[in-house]
């Protein structure tokens, strides 16, 4: 019992707080929100000892005790706020980072929704709580640093299997649905980063025995090869950035002659592989064989004629859509198979014909009633519910991710017709981004007037884009730059590199690696504006910064030299 009353417990269950945070991360958004609020709750009531306490229900009566108990914590709430934000305030990285809340209460000024602005500002706490509170406690050890990371791994990992199974089922409309747990562009980050925390085990770790590096190594190939079967292509991006600029930080750090030589051979060698494979892709994506009309046939088995259109279907998967075609027979067979009409719209609210179409041309078969018949009947629901490619649920992959791209930019390109593809979506989004920001470029709209500055500026400009598409910048920089102006763009980027640069971490493996992922993100997407968005950058950011002990403190001279060098 007497471990109770030791400060050792305070510190256990500081770490304990932190480990289940991190494990939230990439799991639910609740347990976030719990884990937060129970650090804070660590925070408020450090020092806090049971052996006072029971001492108050071991000399009074139960009500007195409780009046003495609730003056306890009230005396040692004040004495942990007066104590630990003095500490706070003389951490200039730590209010640099909260500096990043504070202009969002500085875009209140002139916001017109303070609803929104309201909400807003709640997402954002971990902005502002995880700071203060992770810079003001005790720094945890570098081997309890290693556990965090390990179990953090596993339970992005456990995502992953779930995922899977998911996969397996078939039973999904867009291959981002096996993120089952969290919004799979946030989860796609995690998987990105938890890749090279098993990098630094497999390489870095000296003390790790070879059949854990072994384990390590296998686990970051399975979460990659993830990563291509979600068809991220932010996360394959991040993974192939980051890892060339490893080999070039290693690169300008190694002495020996050869390393150095076999380091260019790979840094050149890595993209002029991804060169001729996205080339050959592209090529075999939108190069069909050449027809002969004379070896076609002209009617189907049952004698109806066939259409043979190699201009307005278009192709897809390097095979003319529109070869075979033989509609008033097809829909005749489609009729009676499914109480969804053929000239209707299937699930997804698309010309259900066309589905269909496409996903007959992706099995090769013919498009009359006897093609219709070799479809069984899960690829018939298939096609209900709007998935108009049999490779997009059996076969997801970095190539079928460039097949959607350049059918989309096809669509666009011809009819103006963003609305099926994301990428093409996101041209949009740019496009209304930078007519916002040409009309409020000094100051921005304010921290809650985004969704309505949006609204009407599709409007404006007459985007083709649907209602349910007309979505937000997909990138956090432009997001910020709407928001709060130039000058508050200009603290946000000048705020992220301060705190990289002046706490010294921009020579730490993790937090050089985190940081990375973080800026490739908001490229691509608002990263800061979803809750599990904002606590993954604002808790391991905390977390590398103020919450672990540096390695020169505890840790031999060697092991320091290879964490803190990015290699």
């Amino acid at each position: 019992m007497t471990y109770f009353y030791k400060k050792q417990f305070h510190s256990d269950a500081y770490f304990v707080a932190l480990l289940l945070l991190a494990m939230s991360i990439p799991t639910s958004r609740f347990t976030m929100s719990v884990f937060q609020f129970t650090i804070l709750g660590l925070w408020l009531w450090s020092g806090f000892s049971f052996e006072v306490t029971f001492r108050f229900f071991r000399k009074a009566n139960f009500f007195r005790a409780v009046w003495c108990f609730l003056g306890y914590m009230l005396r040692l709430t004040r004495n942990n706020l007066v104590t630990k934000f003095a500490l706070f305030y003389q951490n200039k990285v730590a209010m640099i980072f909260v500096s990043l809340f504070l202009l969002h209460l500085v875009g209140l000024i002139h916001t017109s929704d303070y609803q929104y602005a309201l909400k807003d500002l709640r997402t954002k706490l971990p902005l502002l709580l995880l700071p203060i509170v992770l810079s003001t406690m005790e720094r945890i050890s570098f081997n309890r640093m290693k556990l965090l990371l390990i179990l953090y791994v596993l339970t992005v990992f456990t995502g992953t299997a779930f995922g899977f199974i998911e996969y397996l089922k078939q039973e999904f409309t867009d291959i981002r649905q096996i993120s089952v747990f969290i919004n799979p562009v946030r989860f796609s980050l995690n998987i990105v980063f938890a890749v090279f925390i098993l990098i630094w085990f497999v390489f870095y770790d000296h003390t790790l025995k070879w059949k854990w590096r072994i384990a390590a190594a296998a686990l970051a190939v399975w979460l990659t090869g993830f990563l291509f079967l979600m068809e991220s292509a932010i996360g394959m991006l991040s993974v192939f950035l980051i890892i060339v600029g490893l080999l070039l930080v290693r690169l300008f750090f190694l002495s020996t002659i050869k390393v150095r030589v076999l380091t260019v051979v790979v840094l050149v060698v890595l993209p002029v592989i991804g060169y001729f494979y996205l080339n050959k892709v592209i090529r075999e994506l939108t190069t069909p064989p050449p027809v002969d009309y004379a070896l076609l046939d002209n009617h189907t088995k049952l004698g109806n004629p066939y259409v043979h259109d190699t201009i307005h279907f278009g192709i897809e998967d390097g095979k003319y859509v529109g070869l075979y075609l033989s509609l008033d027979e097809l829909q005749e067979a489609w009729d009676k198979r499914s109480d969804l009409k053929f000239n209707g719209r299937d699930n997804a609210n698309q010309e259900l014909k066309y589905t269909l179409i496409r996903f007959m041309t992706s099995l090769n078969l013919r498009k009359d009633a006897e093609g219709l018949a070799g479809m069984t009947d899960k690829e018939v629901r298939m096609v209900e519910n709007g998935i108009a490619n049999i490779n997009y649920v059996t076969s997801p992959s970095l190539r079928t991710r460039i097949s959607k791209i350049l059918l989309g930019y096809t669509i666009y390109t011809s009819l103006n017709d963003p609305n099926g593809s994301s990428v093409m979506q996101r041209v949009e989004y740019l496009k209304a981004s930078f007519h916002i920001i040409r009309q409020h470029f000094w100051i921005g709209v304010g921290t809650g007037d985004l969704p309505f500055i949006f609204r009407k500026t599709y409007e404006e400009i007459e985007s083709p884009l649907q209602l349910q598409w007309r979505w937000r910048s997909h990138n956090q920089y432009l997001s910020v730059f709407i928001a709060f102006g130039v000058f508050g763009f200009a603290w946000f980027v000048f705020a992220l590199f301060y705190v990289y640069f002046k706490s010294g971490m921009h020579r730490n493996y993790f937090y050089s690696v985190f940081f990375a992922i973080l800026l490739l993100s908001m490229l691509t997407e608002d990263t800061i504006e979803s809750q599990d968005g904002v606590t993954f950058f604002a808790f391991f950011t905390c977390f590398f910064l103020f919450a672990v002990k540096r390695p020169e403190e505890e840790i031999p001279k060697d092991d320091a030299i290879q964490l803190n060098h990015v290699s």
